[in-house]
């Protein structure tokens, strides 16, 4: 597509998850357009994985209440866009960029919910076969990327630019000191927690897996979650004393990639911590039950491992459980077979530091 916008606004309020897919695509998008001004538009909660992020030039942060889109229209209608493209899909996104005024608004052929209605291009994606949108057989990372190569732009090597910040390192270091962290310790993360039920390994196979994996010599297990998770957490409590590192509810959300720069591992279901630690590199061991990891798995897929039961309902893509044999998909899947994976990749691990982080960070075992 040949045009030159002089403001461009991209649209993906949100999850978390969702975000982290999108950043390639807009990676790309500012090496098409270097010299256009990009603003992102994305709910007030999620804005600060944004910071710092060098193919943006300005982050629009909305309350997206009913009550406050008098003010997202002239916040809009201000910046003077002339591209939109709407990562989101969803009718409340292709609306905030007809409220812009731009000529070219640019989403998905497949978005849901109308918003076609408000675009002046709209992006096939090359399907092998037709599937709803939750079981598209294609990642969330390539689905954005086709709209940036409608538009020009090209990517052979995604890029997920997440902060960095030298505070907030150093902060991480601080902590993992303070829990006895040495050098040659394998750090691996459990993510337990998502929003969905549906996607929910039992809890309690978690805090199992916490147990089996102390006691591996060099491992260190942490344990993440936000602040809505703490209560939940204390499923863990007794395994603290033994070494267990619990970070629930303790980090900022531009500080999670830097911990999960330092661990060697993450283990969790299909929530937005698993796309954190794949966007900055470091292996995840996924599992999925009613989700398609060809569509939201870790990506790229190939770089990680899942675990998953193949049954003939899933993955169902559903919001509701219709099995009769409720959530079998995450229930039949056992501790035992996710030890297997995980002594895979701990086989893996290199015997030495890892490079990215300066060996004076820590202190050496006597």
């Amino acid at each position: 597509m040949d045009i030159n916008p002089q403001r461009i606004l991209v649209i993906k309020l949100s999850s978390l998850g969702d975000i982290v897919h999108a950043l390639p695509a807009v990676a790309a998008l500012r090496q098409r357009f270097p010299h256009a001004r990009l603003t992102w538009m994305v709910k007030e909660i999620w804005a600060p994985i944004l910071e710092g992020n060098p193919d943006i030039d300005d982050i629009l942060s909305v309350n997206v209440s009913w009550r406050n889109w008098p003010n997202i229209f002239l916040a809009l209608r201000r910046e003077k866009f002339d591209l939109v493209v709407d990562f989101q899909g969803l009718f409340r996104s292709g609306l905030f960029g007809v409220m812009t005024g731009a000529r070219t608004r640019v989403g998905f052929a497949r978005a849901r919910e109308g918003a076609t209605w408000f675009y002046t291009h709209q992006v096939p994606l090359p399907e092998t076969k037709a599937s709803p949108w939750r079981l598209l057989e294609i990642h969330a990372v390539d689905r954005n990327l086709a709209i940036t190569t409608f538009l020009g732009g090209h990517s052979s090597t995604p890029v997920f630019h997440l902060p960095q910040c030298s505070t907030d390192r150093l902060t991480i270091e601080t902590m993992l000191q303070d829990a006895n962290v040495q050098g040659d310790d394998h750090l691996i993360a459990l993510a337990p927690w998502t929003r969905s039920v549906m996607k929910s390994w039992p809890i309690k196979r978690f805090v199992n897996l916490a147990i089996e994996l102390m006691r591996w010599p060099n491992v260190r297990v942490v344990l993440l979650g936000g602040p809505s998770e703490i209560s939940a957490a204390r499923e863990f409590a007794r395994l603290v004393p033994q070494g267990l590192i619990n970070l629930v509810g303790r980090l900022s959300l531009p500080q999670l990639p830097s911990l999960l720069r330092r661990m060697h591992l993450l283990i969790g279901n299909d929530s937005a911590l698993i796309h954190l630690a794949a966007g900055v590199g470091i292996p995840v061991l996924g599992i999925f039950g009613p989700t398609h990891p060809k569509a939201t798995g870790p990506y790229p897929l190939n770089n990680h491992v899942i675990v998953r039961t193949e049954l003939p309902c899933s993955p169902c893509g559903a919001r509701t459980c219709r099995n009769p044999n409720y959530l079998e998909c995450m229930e039949s899947i056992s501790l035992e077979s996710l030890l297997r994976e995980v002594k895979a990749i701990v086989g893996g691990f290199s015997h030495r530091r890892d490079e990215r982080v300066p060996a004076t960070h820590f202190s050496a075992k006597p």
